[in-house]
């Protein structure tokens, strides 16, 4: 049975309401800048720039494969509590295909050739100590899945659960799209809140435009996530709604997702990690995933241990990765790791070692 399609001027009229509610809003940010430049000129901060290049080696052990990533960031304050907030990210492959036909790729910064992409550009308001907000070009994995642990491992699902990726083309890494961020913290308390338009891009051109709103054809992508740490405990509860036809393949309605994990210290240099996510609804390949991780520091060195099962296209996959990074300095780090996975069945070994430089 086919859907019937809105008619041309009702697109357009829920397109440009959208778009002038963006637009207002950073006009109200402008026009409070305009004051506040007034009285905080002389106490704004200096421009700040970052460069990040990460570089992997992978192998099958039949053949090799190399990954470069090379992440650029600026900072421009307007005044003391506004800034403009930039970054890109450029990526050169050896081979685009993934090395093994895994069901969650095995590192997360596997992506095809991109010359530049815009991944952050916006104004970044630190309203007061509690409450800061940013409007513009960002991608959900600056904000959200950070934890000190997920942050350790080279696979693709600590960087976002696949309940969220396998599932949906949003702005998730390389991919970005324009929206707006809120974050709250008081005490041990913090709360994270995002609305972006419901399909992440990376081009400047036709439709794969990163500065795209459009939510008529690519919906919208709501998504909240708030963590209490105290007592050498993390813990993190959030949840995601899409609101799509994804590309008009299915009735337009809401897609929730939820998850949850915590981390806890059991002494000072060993930390344990548990999670889970799920997602509702029909017509999606990911309903279910689970994590777990352990992690040992020793002077310069973090040992890690990570182990997931999730059932993609109805496919039962377990993943597991050995690693250690190595912080040399500031500047410097070097992380070997070894993935096993058995996917329906079958049994894969990869494995990779990664360069950080953070300048």
């Amino acid at each position: 049975m086919s859907q019937k399609k809105p008619n041309f001027a009702m697109k357009m009229k829920t397109t440009k309401i959208f778009k002038i509610g963006i637009l207002t809003f950073v006009a109200l940010i402008g026009s409070n800048n305009c004051t506040m430049a007034q009285e905080t000129d002389g106490q704004k901060a200096s421009p700040t720039f970052g460069l990040e290049y990460t570089g992997e080696v992978q192998t099958d052990f039949k053949k090799l494969k190399s990954v470069n990533l090379l992440e650029l960031g600026a900072q421009l304050p307007l005044t003391s509590k506004l800034s403009v907030e930039l970054g890109s990210i450029s990526v050169l492959t050896t081979d685009e295909a993934i090395l093994t036909n895994c069901l969650q790729n095995f590192s997360s910064i596997d992506a095809p050739n991109i010359p530049f992409a815009l991944t952050t550009a916006g104004l970044a308001w630190q309203i007061n100590e509690r409450h800061h907000l940013f409007a513009g070009i960002h991608r959900i994995d600056d904000n959200y899945f950070c934890s000190d642990m997920l942050g350790l491992f080279t696979h693709s699902s600590c960087g976002a659960f696949p309940t969220i990726t396998a599932n949906y083309d949003i702005a998730a890494y390389p991919v970005s799209a324009l929206g707006i961020h809120y974050g709250y913290t008081k005490d041990a308390f913090s709360l994270e809140t995002s609305l972006y338009n419901g399909v992440g891009y990376k081009d400047f051109s036709k439709r794969d435009n990163v500065f795209r709103i459009c939510p008529e054809s690519d919906g919208v992508f709501l998504m909240a996530q708030g963590e209490y740490d105290k007592n050498a405990t993390r813990a993190y509860v959030g949840g995601s709604v899409l609101y799509s036809d994804l590309h008009a393949t299915v009735p337009k309605r809401m897609r929730p997702v939820v998850w949850a994990y915590a981390e806890h210290d059991l002494t000072e240099r060993f930390s344990v990690l548990a999670g889970y996510s799920h997602a509702f609804g029909n017509n999606i390949a990911c309903h279910d995933f689970y994590i777990v991780c352990g992690r040992y520091a020793y002077k310069k060195a973090e040992f890690g241990v990570f182990s997931s099962y999730t059932r993609i296209d109805e496919k039962d996959e377990w993943a597991t990765e050995l690693t250690c990074n190595i912080q040399f300095n500031k500047i410097f780090s070097l992380q070997p790791a070894l993935h096993f996975a058995n996917t329906d069945g079958k049994n894969k070994c990869v494995g990779l070692v990664r360069v950080g430089v953070k300048i």
